[in-house]
């Protein structure tokens, strides 16, 4: 196999992971979404740990803390705005919102980084964000808060991503990774402890499968990107909504309605369109 479809069977093999993810978190059910946040953040923090190990990386080798906090803070917002999106919709529509981060992170370069925002990238946003309107339906009233939490979550999510771009390559993935997870862990781990909700030996087992998942996800996603350039390989990491929309209808029985898949496909068009052309 070549680099390239190494990196390709990776970013598949990632995707399917922060799907199973998203299965767990919904099945651990009714536990404060810090409390299960934690399980995540813990497990990538030891899986990046052996990893580091085996790799004989040293954390002292980090030099940009400044921009690695950033990332980090605006990664646990991130992560904790998914999980109430997890647990407050179905699969599929959480897992599609959540990937406006890459439509919000050619805002963000062009805001931030002075990176070039052309009107065909220009169009194809306004175009994704239609989808979305498809998908949420938009009533006024509560029902719409999830919606706009997945969304809210997609953009720190980005947020975070336009601190990668800044580095530049500057630090190791996995230290990357390992800085991430070990400054989530500490920050929720307090509040975790003192506000503890007591969970059935099937919750933990639930929230443990979760963050070994997300673990799989990240260290896909991290490997598929050493092995190939992002702009070749990015889009199939949207066959997580594929495999969310399947674990929704077997496991959840929840099946999308007919608006929902349109917006599944504006938004994932747009995507690819972008792709391209970034190719």
């Amino acid at each position: 196999m070549t680099n390239k479809q190494k990196s390709i069977l990776y970013m598949l093999i990632s995707a399917f992971g922060f799907s199973l993810m998203g299965v767990f978190v919904k099945l651990t059910g009714d536990i404060p979404v810090i409390q299960k946040a934690i399980f995540r953040t813990s497990t990538i923090m030891i899986f990046s740990f052996i990893m580091l190990r085996v790799s004989n990386l040293q954390f002292k080798d980090i030099k940009h803390h400044k921009l690695l906090l950033m990332r980090s803070i605006l990664g646990t917002v991130g992560i904790l705005l998914n999980y109430y999106a997890l647990d407050n919709l179905i699969l599929s529509d959480a897992n599609t919102l959540f990937r406006l981060s890459t439509v919000f992170l050619i805002i963000f370069c062009w805001i931030f980084l002075n990176e070039k925002l052309t009107l065909k990238q220009l169009l194809m946003i306004i175009v994704a964000f239609i989808g979305v309107v498809f998908i949420m339906k938009p009533a006024l009233n509560v029902s719409v808060i999830p919606y706009l939490v997945a969304i809210l979550g997609a953009a720190f999510a980005a947020g975070a991503y336009t601190t990668l771009r800044a580095l530049g390559g500057r630090e190791h993935p996995l230290l990357i990774v390992f800085y991430f997870s070990v400054f989530t862990t500490v920050i929720l781990g307090p509040y975790v402890i003192l506000n503890y909700t007591p969970m059935s030996s099937t919750q933990l087992v639930y929230a443990i499968l979760a963050g070994l998942c997300a673990g799989i996800g990240q260290v896909g996603v991290t490997v598929a990107y050493k092995l190939a350039p992002a702009k070749e390989v990015s889009i199939y990491n949207y066959f997580s909504v594929i495999f969310s929309g399947i674990f929704s209808i077997i496991i959840f029985d929840s099946v999308p309605d007919g608006l929902s898949i349109i917006g599944y496909i504006i938004i994932f068009g747009t995507s690819y369109y972008m792709y391209k052309q970034n190719n």
